[in-house]
This record gives structure tokens, sequence and C-alpha cells, in this order.
């Protein structure tokens, strides 16, 4: 996955698919750089290692998607049958996107050689 910057082909460097940069929670099945970020944060936080610069690419598309009020928007719920709803609309803001975003961001802003872009 770092070899591909979390979402490239390593073939030709291209986008796996425009999949990866549609934010929705619950995470459930569906890859985005969000969610693999974020799991790379909590490994390098158990692990005491630094942010992997080939992230960078991934990170800077999580920073862009960031709404001007600070916020993640939802960009739609997965399918499948859930006992209740855990989030918001499409296109509303998502507390539980934000939470992810925001610290995926402070983790590689704080720990990063490259710092925030």
């Amino acid at each position: 996955m770092l070899q591909r910057g979390l979402f490239r082909r390593l073939s030709t460097g291209e986008p796996v698919g425009p999949w990866v940069g549609r934010f929705a929670y619950p995470f459930r099945w569906r890859y985005n750089v969000l969610n693999a970020a974020d799991y790379f944060r909590e490994a390098s936080l158990s692990y005491g290692n630094e942010p992997d610069p080939r992230m960078a690419d991934a990170i800077e598309m999580i920073r862009v998607a960031r709404a001007s009020d600070g916020t993640w928007l939802q960009a739609g719920r997965q399918p499948g049958r859930v006992w209740f709803e855990v989030d918001t609309e499409a296109g509303e803001p998502s507390k539980w996107l934000t939470l992810s975003g925001i610290r995926v961001l402070a983790w590689w802003d704080q720990s990063s050689p490259l710092g925030s872009a």
C-alpha cells in the first residue's frame, strides 16, 4: 500500500479508482485514503514509527477534502442492513469523518518531517 501511496496503481501511478477520495462512514468494506491513513496513524502510534513520506499525496487528498468549516462531508452510506443510523445523510458534515480527518492531519502535521502542506 505504501509503494502505491495508498491509492495509486503501481504500474501506471494513476489512482486505482475515483472512490479512493470518497469518504463515507461507517467505513465497512469500502476502501478510501482516509480509512487507510487512519490505520497507518494507529500503527505508527502503536509501534512508535514516524509517518511514512509515501503517504504525502494521500494526506493532501484528505486535506483538500476538508470543507471550509473544518468538517468532512459524508459521501454517502454504504449499502447494507443496519440496526440504526450512526451518521448523517450524504452531503452533510459527518462528525465521524471529521474526527478521523482531524486525527490523521494532526498526527501527520506533528510527526511528519514533511509537516503541513
